[in-house]
């Protein structure tokens, strides 16, 4: 490195080109490395400081919960085993649409947590989640109950879930998920399948698929089909997502509907065109959005703002205008003021170094991605 900051000849030989797309996903160190390093951190001094240590200390003190459990209910003759960081992520969003019979606002907020506790059971994992069984694309207004239970990964590309959800009296529910990622030429595709059942509607099935196409080095196109049927209603309820985005930064999805819904976007603009139904052989509504997201601090706090028009056939297909507002934030690792460490998220291989298919998720759960070389 030069002097003056920028890169040596010979280090512009030897850098291989990258996309410029980036994509962020959740600490990869344990709980011990993030403790000591939160506590190696300085003393905040503004109050931008302060908002990333109120962060950091809610995400450190989530990690030392997370330990203790684990190691309370270990085996007593075992051998301890490090506690891999708990990632968790907060949105809420709010929802303003001028309908002919007055204006309707909804607020919705939702959590996501998934915990892995390798010495309870190595293959075990509790998760915490505001998403239905299903992983249906939230709609605005809709309740979202906490879902709280058990995942095992009995193969590699299939969780099965057991657990309760938070009404009264509690429902019980379980699920069998099969996904996987597969790279072919430009195209990155994801399908997923679901059987599911809960004790107040009855057996489903769900069913998506994903294709990201990327035009260039940072516009991304998608198209996201998903499809939903239950016992109960004898129907299938459908949606399909057309996307395209100038994205500088995305986010590893924890469910489905977050990629319909370009909830993964972190970085980026872009127009959405998006049709959905609660049968088969019709159309319920109709929306085109154009949508901005940014991050507000340090890749751990986002915000994003959706203009957006919708036609539905309750309203006779009225014209409705709307706008969506939210905030997003991730307990994904430490903030990134004052750290030593690189701050460079992790970079989008080229489509010709992707692996032709995917490895185990227990050892690589993202295979498309590659990490920056560490700092000296």
């Amino acid at each position: 490195m030069a002097p003056d900051g920028r890169a040596t000849a010979a280090e512009t030989e030897e850098t291989p080109p990258v996309h410029r797309t980036q994509r962020i996903e959740p600490s990869a160190r344990s709980t011990a490395e993030i403790r000591e390093e939160a506590a190696s951190r300085p003393y905040p001094l503004d109050f931008g400081q302060r908002l990333d240590r109120a962060h950091d200390w809610i995400y450190v003190n989530a990690q030392e919960l997370v330990e203790s459990t684990d190691r309370r209910f270990a085996p007593p003759d075992a051998e301890l085993l490090p506690v891999p960081a708990t990632p968790f992520r907060v949105g809420l969003v709010t929802e303003t649409l001028d309908r002919p019979d007055g204006v309707k606002f909804d607020l919705d907020m939702n959590l996501d947590v998934t915990l892995n506790l390798p010495n309870i059971e190595r293959r075990l994992r509790i998760f915490i989640t505001s998403d239905d069984v299903a992983e249906s694309p939230a709609v605005a207004g809709e309740q979202g109950n906490l879902r709280a239970g058990l995942r095992f990964n009995p193969r590699s590309n299939f969780d099965f879930d057991i657990g309760l959800r938070g009404d009264l009296p509690p429902i019980a529910f379980a699920s069998l998920r099969w996904s996987v990622f597969q790279p072919v030429g430009l195209w990155d595709l994801r399908p997923f399948a679901k059987l599911f059942a809960e004790t107040d509607e009855g057996v489903g099935v769900s069913a998506g698929l994903t294709l990201d196409r990327r035009l260039g080095r940072s516009t991304i196109f998608r198209s996201s089909s998903f499809a939903k049927w239950r016992n109960d209603r004898d129907a299938i309820e459908w949606t399909q997502a057309l996307f395209i985005a100038r994205a500088g930064e995305l986010l590893m999805p924890e469910r489905y509907g977050q990629m319909v819904r370009n909830r993964d976007l972190a970085r980026g603009y872009g127009l959405q065109l998006l049709a959905s139904g609660a049968r088969r052989d019709t159309v319920d509504y109709y929306e085109v959005a154009a949508f901005y997201k940014r991050p507000l601090r340090n890749r751990w706090l986002y915000g994003y703002i959706e203009p957006l028009l919708r036609w539905d056939r309750k309203y006779d297909w009225s014209t409705d205008p709307g706008i969506r507002i939210g905030f997003e934030a991730l307990f994904w690792d430490l903030s990134r003021s004052r750290s030593g460490r690189a701050t460079d998220p992790i970079l989008l291989r080229p489509p010709e170094d992707r692996p032709a298919a995917p490895p185990d998720r227990a050892t690589d759960p993202v295979p498309n991605l590659t990490r920056p070389a560490a700092p000296p």
